[in-house]
C-alpha cells in the first residue's frame, strides 16, 4: 500500500471492533478510525476474532485485520465458565506469550509510524512488545478498567472495590509495567486518567482528556405536552447490576404521576426474566436490543444510575446531543458527560431514594426537563479527531526530536 505524501499511517487496536459489538468502545474506536481516514490520516485497525483464522477485510473505507485470539476460549460469546478455566484465563491473559508472533506480523505488514492502543483484553501485552521491539511510539487511550482489574470494572459481588484485590494486582502487574514506555496516555475522563496515575500506572507519561462523542444522528423530535404529557424516563445500556438498573427500578416504586420508564439493551436472559417478574408494572416497557433511532423518540430523559465508575457514559453523550434532560450517578465520568445537558442531576451511587427524588422532580416539571436549553456537546467527532491528530504530531515531534538528539550525541 502506497502512503501519500505527508500523512501520517497509524495501527489502531482494540479487542473488537464492529460489527463484532459488546458495548460502546466499538462503536467509539470504529467512529475514530473512520474520522482519521476522511481528515487524511492512513488510519487502519488491529482487533480479535474467535475463528481459528486470520481475516483481513475494509469495513467502511478502514483497513481492518482480525487475529485469533490464542487462548483458552473467546470471552464474548455469553457462555459461563467454571472458575477454575476463568482463572487459567487471566492468568495467561496477563502474559500471554502466544499472541506475541501473530500481532509482531500483523504490525510488520502495516509499518505504522505510530500504535494507538485501546482495550489491550486478549492481547495481552503483545501489543507493548511489538512496539518496543520495532523502536515504535505508542499512544494509549483508557477505556475500561482492564488494566487495573481482571474484570475490567473494579465492581464485583454487587459492589464497587474500593480498593484493588490481591489477585488483579498481580494479573495486571505486567500492564502496569508495560504503562511506562507508553508515550502518550488518553483518558476518556479526568477520574479515569487520574484513577490510572494514582495506582502507579503512566508514571511519567504525558498525558490527555480526550471524551467520545456520540455518533451524527438526526436529532429526534419532541412532543408537546399536550400531545404527550407522560415523563418519559430511558435507561440504555447493558442490563446488569454495575449499570444500577436494580435500583433504577426499586426507584419506580416510590415515583407518583404520569411516567413511563423504556429499558433498552441486552443482558443475561436469567437476570433480566428475574427483574421483568421482580418489578412487574405496565408503566415499565422492556425494549431489548433497539437502534438509537428507535429510541430517542421515546424518550425525555436518560436515566444512567450506574453503581460502578462508569470511565466517561457515551449514552450521556448520545442524551446531550438529542438534547434530552439526563439524571446519572455522581462517579467516574458521568459527572464530565453530564454538564453539557440542558436539564440535568447527579444522585449518589446506589441511593435509590435519592434516584426517586430527581425523576420526581422531573415528572412534576415536564415541560422543564423536555424543552430546556442545551449547551453545545464537549466533544463531536470533529474535535476528537482534531485532538487525536494533535496528539500524534505531538507524540512523533517528541520522538523525532530524541533520536536527532541521541545522533548528536552518537
Amino acid at each position: 500500500m502506497a502512503k501519500a505524501a505527508g500523512a501520517v499511517r497509524v495501527l489502531i487496536v482494540n479487542t473488537l471492533y464492529p460489527p463484532a459489538q459488546v458495548g460502546g468502545a466499538e462503536r467509539s474506536v470504529a467512529q475514530l478510525a473512520q474520522g482519521l481516514r476522511r481528515a487524511g490520516v492512513e488510519a487502519s485497525v488491529l482487533t480479535l476474532t474467535p475463528g481459528r483464522e486470520a481475516v483481513k477485510e475494509r469495513i467502511d473505507g478502514v483497513p481492518v485485520q482480525r487475529l485469533p485470539l490464542r487462548n483458552l476460549y473467546w470471552p464474548y460469546d455469553g457462555a459461563r465458565r467454571s472458575a477454575v478455566r476463568r482463572a487459567v484465563w487471566h492468568g495467561l491473559e496477563a502474559a500471554n506469550p502466544l499472541m506475541d508472533q501473530a500481532v509482531d506480523r500483523a504490525v510488520a505488514r502495516v509499518r505504522p509510524d505510530l500504535i494507538h492502543l485501546h482495550l489491550t483484553t486478549g492481547f495481552s501485552l503483545s501489543v507493548y512488545r511489538a512496539a518496543a521491539q520495532r523502536d515504535l511510539p505508542l499512544v494509549q487511550t483508557l477505556r475500561d478498567w482492564s488494566m487495573l482489574c481482571a474484570r475490567a470494572s473494579l465492581f464485583r459481588r454487587g459492589r464497587r472495590c474500593e480498593r484493588r484485590c490481591g489477585s488483579c494486582v498481580l494479573l495486571t502487574a505486567g500492564k502496569r509495567a508495560r504503562s511506562q514506555g507508553v508515550d502518550h496516555v488518553i483518558g476518556l475522563s479526568g477520574p479515569v486518567l487520574e484513577t490510572h496515575r494514582a495506582a502507579g500506572y503512566f508514571w511519567r507519561t504525558p498525558g490527555s482528556v480526550i471524551g467520545n462523542a456520540a455518533g451524527a444522528a438526526a436529532i429526534a423530535p419532541k412532543p408537546s405536552l399536550a400531545e404527550t404529557p407522560t415523563m418519559r424516563f430511558g435507561f440504555l445500556g447493558r442490563i446488569e447490576p454495575e449499570k444500577g438498573i436494580e435500583i433504577l427500578l426499586a426507584a419506580t416504586r416510590g415515583l407518583d404521576g404520569d411516567w413511563r420508564l423504556m429499558i433498552a439493551g441486552r443482558g443475561e436472559a436469567d437476570y433480566v426474566q428475574a427483574l421483568r417478574r421482580t418489578y412487574e408494572d405496565p408503566r415499565i416497557v422492556w425494549l431489548g436490543q433497539v437502534e438509537a433511532e428507535a429510541f430517542w423518540p421515546k424518550v425525555d430523559v436518560l436515566v444512567a444510575p450506574a453503581v460502578w465508575a462508569e470511565p466517561f457514559g457515551r449514552s450521556v453523550a448520545e442524551a446531550v446531543q438529542q438534547r434530552r434532560g439526563v439524571i446519572a450517578s455522581r462517579i467516574g465520568g458521568l459527572s464530565e458527560a453530564v454538564q453539557w445537558a440542558g436539564m440535568s442531576a447527579l444522585i449518589e451511587p446506589g441511593d435509590a431514594g435519592a434516584l426517586t427524588a430527581a425523576m420526581q422532580g422531573a415528572v412534576d416539571e415536564a415541560g422543564r426537563w423536555r424543552f430546556a436549553a442545551v449547551g453545545a456537546p464537549a466533544w463531536t467527532e470533529a474535535s476528537i479527531v482534531e485532538a487525536h491528530r494533535a496528539v500524534y504530531r505531538q507524540v512523533l515531534s517528541r520522538r523525532s526530536s530524541m533520536i536527532s538528539a541521541e545522533r548528536d550525541q552518537a
